[in-house]
């Protein structure tokens, strides 16, 4: 390009220089450019570093936090699977325990009943010899009662009045004495 202004400035007459400008111009630019570097340099580098400095801190103190919540949450995962073991052991436990306490309330039941069937007997064979007893009972009296009768009929029929007065009167002396 430079060559391309070189040829152009021959042609017209105008002689150009490498820079355009004047030197005067450009040692004055540089200058002013060198001292605003200066300045920015000397008064934003700090603020720069301060800021960097401050999100380091920032990034280190997130994570530090992210650290302390990663390993509060593997605790509280242990915790959990603690709790969660635990809660198998007691189910287990407590599985156990109700089939000891079902087989205990079953054996207790089986000998309760047992018990009771062995007092049904008893009490129904009570029943039975006392109720036997009773109608035997009942039969002697019934049978007493029918031979009375039968032996009223056949003593009246063969008794007079005179015998039947003699037996009367020996009955009485009889339960008297």
């Amino acid at each position: 390009m430079n060559s391309i202004l070189v040829l152009a400035s021959e042609e017209t007459g105008v002689h150009w220089t490498f820079f355009f400008h004047d030197v005067k111009e450009m040692a004055f630019s540089a200058v002013a450019s060198l001292i605003v570097i200066g300045l920015i340099w000397w008064k934003g580098m700090p603020a720069a570093r301060k800021m960097l400095d401050g999100r380091t801190e920032r990034i280190e103190k997130e994570l530090g936090e992210a650290e302390k919540a990663r390993t509060d949450a593997e605790s509280r995962l242990t915790e959990v699977q603690s709790r969660i073991s635990n809660a198998e052991n007691e189910r287990q436990r407590i599985l156990v325990e109700a089939r000891q306490t079902a087989e205990a309330l079953k054996q207790q039941i089986a000998t309760r009943a047992a018990d009771e069937a062995e007092e049904a007997k008893v009490r129904a064979a009570a029943d039975i010899e006392s109720s036997k007893t009773q109608a035997i009972a009942d039969l002697h009296a019934e049978v007493a009662a029918l031979a009375l009768g039968a032996a009223e009929a056949v003593i009246e029929a063969n008794l007079d009045a005179g015998t039947q007065a003699e037996l009367i009167d020996g009955y009485i002396q009889q339960v008297g004495a």
